[in-house]
């Protein structure tokens, strides 16, 4: 995991794209603009993802999956959903279900979240 800060804030910030650079180590540039409709984000993402072999999963936070992926050992990097302390939805990595880093640049305004919606995973496609 390399720390990517977000290059754009606010109701069109890309926290969970800096997020998906930090976990990858990839430059911000390589992920690119997706769709700000709820239902076509997902599918943005999905065929962006799948062309590195990848798809993405959201699961709650008392998921017993997502609970038992955190307890079997290593490292295991998600992206942390959830309400910024600025106001709005907001994205952060996590490292084994606790909050790591928040690309959100440092200005003051509050770090990581007040509320965790959804822990996101990255899985491997096996075609």
């Amino acid at each position: 995991m390399v720390p990517v800060e977000q290059d754009r804030t606010g109701a069109n910030g890309r926290c969970w794209p800096a997020c998906i650079a930090s976990i990858l180590e990839i430059p911000l540039s390589e992920i690119p603009e997706f769709s700000t409709e709820p239902n076509q984000w997902l599918v943005d993402v999905q065929e962006w993802l799948a062309t590195l072999g990848l798809y993405y999963v959201q699961v709650k936070p008392d998921d017993p999956a997502v609970q038992a992926a955190f307890q079997s050992g290593g490292t295991v990097w998600t992206v942390m959903e959830g309400m910024s302390p600025r106001g709005g939805q907001h994205a952060i990595v996590a490292k084994n279900g606790e909050p790591y880093f928040d690309p959100h640049p440092q200005d003051g305004t509050g770090r990581m979240l007040v509320n965790v919606a959804c822990f996101g995973l990255l899985c491997q496609r096996f075609d």
